[in-house]
Formats: C-alpha cells, sequence, structure tokens
C-alpha cells in the first residue's frame, strides 16, 4: 500500500509504497521502455518474496501528476565490521581501538537498489540526470515512513564513472565517496561464431593458458539444472554458496538460496543454471541470465575452494561462460564484481565503480572519511589476452 506522499518543490512530488505489489506491473514496467529485466516490477517482486529479513520502499517520482520516474531502497542490518575488514592500511595505538571499537557496531542501512545485483543503483527513469540531484531529499521521506527499526545509515552504490557529475549534490547533503571494486564487462567479437574463434583471437600465451585450464578440468562436468535439480540440490548449492561468502571481504547481505529455483521459474529457459561435477560430486555452480538480447549476465556462483586449487576451476567456468555466451549470440558479458585480475585474463575489463556513504549520527558521520579514504579495494593489474 501507499504509505506516503510528499511534494519536493512545485512541480515533484513522490508516492512512497512499502510493496511493490501496491503499484501497477505495467505502469512500472513502462516508466522506461529499455528497463532492463533486474528493474522490472517480476523481478524485483520475486526478490522481495524470497529476502524476508529485508524491508522494501518503492518510490514513484512524479511531475505534475506523471510518473517520470521509480526508485526502490532496501532496509537491512549491516555490520561497520565490512568496512573495517575492506581497509587495507595497518594501524596502532587509538587508530586500533578506534577501528576495534568500529568493527562491534551494527547499523541498519538504507540501500538505494538492489543489494544483489552488481550495477544496478536503484533508479528508474529517462533521465537521471533530472531525478539523481533529488535522492538526498528521498532518502529523508523514506526514513520518515519506517515506524520501527528507523534507518541510520544510508547508501548510495553502484555510480560509474560517467555519472559521477551527476551525483555531486550528494556531498552537499554529507554523504561520502568511496572506491568499490569495480565492475566487470566483456565485449564479444561479432566475428566469434564459435568458441574455436574466440581462442583463436587469443595470444599465444593466453591460448597456451586456456587450453591448459581446460586440459587440467577435462574431468569435470558441466551440467544445466532443471528447475526439479535445482530443488535437489538446493542444500549442496547452499553449502557451495556460503564458501564463496565466507571468502569475500565485503559483504552486504546473504541470499536466500530459493533465489535460484525462484528465478529458474520466473525466467524458464532464459535462466540457466549450470552444475559442475567431480565423479558426481557437486563442486561448483553458477546461474546465468540471458533475458536481455545483448548481454549475458553472470550471477551468482557456488564454489569448491579446494577442487578449485587442483583443477582451476574458476578458470574452467570463466571460459565456459564465454561460450556459452558466443552460443547465445550475445555482445557482451556481465560479471560482476569480484576476482577482477581472473576475469581480464580472458578478456573482461574492469569499469570503476563508486559509492557514497551518510550516517544520521552526525559524530560517526564526521569520522567515516577516516574509514573510506582507506577502503582500498583488492589491487589487480588487469590483462589484456588478445592478440
Amino acid at each position: 500500500m501507499q504509505i506516503r506522499s510528499e511534494q519536493l518543490d512545485n512541480d515533484y512530488s513522490i508516492q512512497i509504497f512499502e510493496n511493490i505489489s501496491s503499484i501497477d506491473t505495467n505502469k512500472w514496467n513502462s516508466i522506461n521502455q529499455a528497463i532492463p529485466f533486474y528493474q522490472t516490477h517480476q523481478f524485483l517482486s520475486s526478490i522481495e518474496s524470497i529476502q524476508k529479513d529485508i524491508q522494501f520502499r518503492y518510490v514513484l517520482v512524479l511531475k505534475r501528476e506523471e510518473i517520470i520516474a521509480a526508485l526502490y531502497v532496501q532496509l537491512l542490518g549491516f555490520s561497520f565490521k565490512n568496512l573495517v575488514n575492506y581497509t587495507t592500511e595497518s594501524s596502532d595505538g587509538i587508530k586500533s581501538s578506534f577501528k576495534k571499537y568500529i568493527a562491534q557496531k551494527n547499523t541498519q542501512l538504507l540501500n538505494l537498489g538492489n543489494v544483489f545485483f552488481t550495477g544496478d543503483k536503484g533508479v528508474i527513469c529517462n533521465n537521471e540526470a533530472l531525478i539523481i540531484p533529488f535522492i538526498p531529499i528521498i532518502f529523508k521521506q523514506i526514513h520518515k515512513s519506517f515506524e520501527t527499526k528507523k534507518p541510520s545509515a544510508f547508501l548510495i552504490a553502484n555510480i560509474y564513472l560517467q555519472d559521477e557529475d551527476k551525483c555531486i549534490d550528494f556531498c552537499n547533503s554529507a554523504f561520502h565517496p568511496f572506491n568499490t571494486e569495480p565492475d566487470m564487462f566483456m565485449s564479444l567479437d561479432k566475428n566469434w561464431k564459435s568458441f574455436t574463434d574466440y581462442m583463436n583471437a587469443l595470444s599465444s600465451k593466453y591460448r597456451v593458458r586456456a587450453k591448459k585450464v581446460l586440459s587440467v578440468s577435462d574431468e569435470i562436468i558441466q551440467r544445466e539444472f532443471s528447475l526439479e535439480e535445482i530443488v535437489e540440490q538446493k542444500i549442496n548449492m547452499q553449502h557451495l554458496y556460503d564458501n564463496v561468502m565466507n571468502h569475500v571481504a565485503f559483504n552486504m547481505a546473504v541470499l536466500n538460496i530459493d533465489f535460484f529455483e525462484q528465478m529458474k521459474l520466473l525466467y524458464g529457459d532464459n535462466c540457466s543454471v549450470f552444475g559442475y561435477y567431480k565423479n558426481e560430486e557437486l563442486v561448483s555452480f553458477a546461474c546465468l541470465f540471458h533475458v536481455d538480447a545483448t548481454t549475458l549476465h553472470v550471477h551468482y556462483i557456488g564454489l569448491n575452494y579446494d577442487i578449485n586449487r587442483e583443477f582451476k576451476l574458476y578458470n574452467r567456468m570463466l571460459l565456459d561462460f564465454v561460450k556459452f555466451a558466443i552460443e547465445k549470440e550475445k555482445s557482451r558479458i556481465h560479471f560482476g564484481r569480484t576476482a577482477t585480475e581472473i576475469k581480464t585474463t580472458i578478456g573482461a575489463e574492469p569499469i570503476p565503480l563508486y559509492a557514497y556513504l551518510k550516517m544520521s549520527n552526525r559524530l560517526v558521520n564526521a569520522s567515516l572519511p577516516y574509514f573510506l579514504k582507506r577502503i582500498k579495494p583488492a589491487e589487480y593489474v588487469a590483462r589484456n589476452p588478445f592478440k
């Protein structure tokens, strides 16, 4: 239901909803004719139904009664341990004590967009430059819509470099910028009609490496799961997914394992979940979306790290993703964050991402720059594997 409406200025107003089901599906999806699948009413509705530990808000922006934009936020528990773990700088004395103190603090974080999809900044419109300056004001109004567990931290993430100029007003509203791990994309040559064409495009050094990966991992068998197999393998997938979550330095939220079943139900053949087996044991999996006409989205994976070390399993999976994208005649692959350098070895390129954070406590907010300027995502060397 609609829980709040506010006038932003003489021309613009907003309506705030607690559930996306309170907004007409066609009305939401038609705000932008080029809406990506992960911003559609159907996708967000599935996320809302799966993630019971998160509160949601959906905002319609109106200009003189006409809907011109939509935004969505998620309220989740967040530990400052994530920020402390993400800093690489060592410290001692007072600084060390302060870091330990901060690491013990938890907060209710209001995140713009969907934390379960890299690159989604939670804004749907035809002119972002018109809407983005309103975000700090909209956050204030969303904050008022929570009666209990009010947010005390506010995050605007997934801002690409080319959008940074649009966000200059965030700093004037006491938001602090920081770097995050880059998003990874790979462009596919239109002349690649097969995986062999891709291999031939690699330089000698990287072609030898790719062949070695395929040889070392030869006994690893890939299978595409049916809906029934996803349900059957849920416990094993949970274990493999947890392995990955335990290896990342910065973890915003934990995905409910029912996600994969729900996505297969929603998208059918346009969502592929692949399992990787060694001697009939599931040792990894990956979820791939090929809903968009041009882009293959590699969404979530699970991994047995012992098998990975011995059999170059993750490298093999990356090559399989390239092969799959070529077969589906996609023009690019969206790999998301993490494992930046490894992804560049198969042809992916890093796209810088920025985020803005604000705390409602003025003293804590004033201390944020100390941590944020020390946030340094893992260093990497960008490789170019092509001739």
